[in-house]
């Protein structure tokens, strides 16, 4: 049946939805929500509907969880996670339901290829595990849980690619149901082991199912399976998770995947990257065997006829890829949804060279009548001379006529190598097929991408025998980089490094270092392999975050007032800070030798190696009260005032005679020592 032609078991329901989407064929459905084929004619292009069970939709809680649900995954476009398109409330069937619009993948799922007996090889389960943890990795960073990881909700786009289906509402519907142990065994057989003991959803629940669903790729079983849901739930808590050594690198990281306890277990973007590191210990996988159509497919069969319900292969990469469909005709007001199909690609034919007798105008026969019965007797043989070398000169001519015919006609066919480069090895193999025998050999490449043939060995144009081996240079991609060491380099000179190499660079806030320079690289690390050293190899394009030195941190002047310049010094050197001192100066507060000031003040925010200056104490600044015997009152007012005094009051009559002198009312005399400035009062006789 060709990509335009109406399926003739599938017609499409005349019911609309939402005011807009035209539903076709049911697709599968369960005790919560039915899943239909759709087709979008604002748009033009198909899509498929999950409707809500009403009587979940009319929940008003659950209405609120999945807005919420919704809303959270209404911005992710990653790769690995299917598209919702649009959501919401509406009127179907005389009943408000929730409803959600995604985008309709024609890959299969795994559950087609393990229905149809097709199980991976561990190279090829990696792959698929990688693809799907990069899609959980960015549910749990914005904290949403998947809830419903298993081979059903593993799906491909005809572009080959895994998509993790159902984002967000998968855990609206869990939840709404219970928790997996009110849930069918098929579904509950992927539960963790919190789960099963009634804990919440978690993070690395999903991992623990994506880990069941890998091993079930590989080996068609899913490990603890029982005969009930609570059988099979019980069966898993505080069980190691079974993991044969057969698988060999894959072995370790699945068993760690597959723990009991929560923590013991990877979380996504962990299990990610053990899976890359098992992959370099790993045979390169085969291509998958992607499916034509998937639970999204119409039904190819016929009544009365066997119907395979997941499709014919989908076509290998590199081979032609099927024309899109036309949009849907409307018929009646409804669109009929014609459904692609992909045709299988052809296996590589066994060429074999049969050796074919060859003919020739040459080769004659004698016949009978060509001999003389009567000529017993031959006339005697010519005499020596001209004719002698004529004969001798035509059999050299029939002897190079012969050899030249047995040339010719036994000469190698020949064929000129074709130009296979760009191509997919699949695709060049299948172009030299009967005529060369083709070998492969991997190289790094940074200009053809991995998996496309990069040149061929003999080159193209060159002419070989038919049959003969061709070698096929296939690019494995850009070559892994080696990581240097790059603490200590500016920064400027990092990223030329890294950028020389095909790295992309991030900085990161520059911290304080004692002893790296402003602008040069503190510490770089790779984000997505924390891990990595110096020596390690990472891919072309990888991010390499560089921590740049914002120089040593500012020093807190302390206060040392009061300290000797020993102790002062000590403290300014501990903290990379230079003492200088300035001339000391009188203090009738600090002790002789302890500092009284100091530049910058206490508290001050300076570089290192900067200088604070101080100042030290001479102690207090005493002078002596001069000898006043044989002066008048001026001469002993100028004698105290000029030893540094204070000329206080004066009592009696300075013209009478001197009595003595006071300070702060006690009696003081000649060559006692007191503090500069101290106030003198003097006293003479009244009568």
């Amino acid at each position: 049946m060709s990509a335009t032609e109406e399926h003739p078991t599938a017609t499409p329901s005349p019911r609309v939805i939402a005011g807009r989407y035209l539903l076709g064929a049911r697709r599968g459905s369960s005790v919560d929500a039915a899943l239909f084929e759709a087709y979008d004619p604002e748009l033009q292009r198909p899509v498929v509907v999950k409707i809500m069970h009403p009587e979940l939709s009319a929940k008003l809680e659950l209405q609120a969880e999945f807005r919420g649900a919704m809303e959270a995954v209404a911005s992710l476009h990653h790769p690995n996670i299917a598209v919702a398109h649009s959501w919401g409330q509406t009127e179907w069937n005389g009943h408000k339901v929730l409803y959600v619009v995604s985008e309709q993948l024609t890959g299969g799922s795994l559950r087609d290829m393990l229905d149809r007996g097709r199980l991976l090889t561990p190279s090829q389960a990696l792959v698929v595990g990688l693809e799907a943890c990069k899609a959980l990795d960015v549910l749990h960073r914005r904290g949403i849980f998947h809830g419903d990881v298993r081979p059903s909700t593993l799906v491909f786009g005809d572009d080959r690619r895994l998509r993790l289906v159902d984002p967000g509402l998968s855990q609206v519907l869990s939840r709404a149901a219970g928790g997996p142990a009110h849930r069918p065994n098929d579904l509950a057989k992927y539960a963790s082991p919190e789960q099963a003991r009634g804990g919440d959803l978690e993070a690395k629940s999903d991992v623990y199912a994506l880990c069941l669903t890998m091993l079930e790729t590989m080996t068609g079983v899913v490990p603890f399976v029982g005969d009930s849901t609570v059988a099979t739930l019980a069966n898993r808590v505080d069980k190691l998770m079974p993991v044969s050594a057969d698988l060999g690198p894959l072995a370790s990281v699945l068993e760690r995947a597959g723990r009991p306890e929560p923590g013991d277990r990877y979380t996504a973007a962990e299990f990610g990257r053990a899976l890359v590191a098992a992959s370099e210990r790993m045979p390169r996988p085969a291509a998958l065997p992607i499916l034509a159509n998937s639970l999204f497919g119409a039904d190819t069969g016929s009544v009365g006829e066997p119907v395979d319900p997941t499709g014919p292969l989908a076509a290998m990469p590199g081979e032609r890829p099927p024309l899109p469909p036309p949009p849907p005709p409307v018929v009646n007001g409804a669109a009929t949804l014609a459904v692609p199909l992909v045709q299988e690609p052809a296996p590589l034919a066994a060429t074999a060279t049969v050796a074919q007798p060859v003919t020739t105008a040459a080769a004659a026969t004698v016949a009978d009548d060509d001999i003389d019965p009567a000529d017993e007797f031959p006339d005697a043989p010519p005499t020596p001379g001209r004719t002698r070398k004529w004969f001798i000169a035509l059999l050299l001519v029939m002897a190079a006529a012969g050899g030249a015919l047995a040339w010719y006609t036994t000469r190698p066919e020949m064929r000129t190598v074709p130009d296979l480069s760009g191509l997919q090895l699949g695709v060049a193999l299948n172009t030299i097929a009967g005529d060369f025998t083709g070998l492969s050999r991997e190289e790094a490449s940074e200009t053809v991408g991995a998996g496309m043939v990069i040149r061929t060995e003999p080159a193209a144009g060159t002419e070989v025998e038919k049959d003969s081996t061709i070698t096929l240079v296939v690019s494995t991609g850009p070559a892994p980089r080696t990581l240097e060491d790059l603490t200590g380099l500016t920064v400027a000179d990092a990223t030329a490094k890294l950028e020389a190499q095909g790295l992309v660079v991030a900085l990161a806030d520059a911290v304080n270092d004692e002893n790296i320079p402003v602008d040069s690289v503190v510490s770089w690390s790779v984000p997505e392999s924390p891990t990595s050293v110096a020596g390690g190899t990472v891919m072309k394009g990888t991010t390499v975050q560089l921590v740049p030195s914002a120089g040593p941190a500012l020093r807190s002047v302390p206060d040392l007032t009061g300290l000797a310049l020993d102790v002062a010094t000590t403290s300014l050197t501990d903290l990379r800070l230079v003492i200088a001192q300035a001339p000391d100066e009188f203090s009738n507060d600090i002790p002789i030798g302890g500092v009284l000031r100091q530049d910058p003040a206490p508290g001050t925010a300076v570089a290192r190696d900067s200088t604070v200056t101080v100042v030290l104490s001479k102690g207090p600044d005493l002078v002596v009260i001069p000898d006043l015997t044989g002066l008048d009152h001026t001469g002993r007012v100028a004698a105290l005032q000029g030893a540094g005094f204070v000329v206080g009051t004066v009592q009696g009559n300075i013209a009478l005679p001197f009595i003595g002198m006071n300070a702060n009312g006690q009696l003081v005399l000649s060559g006692m020592p007191l503090l500069r400035g101290t106030t003198i009062d003097l006293f003479y006789s009244f009568v």
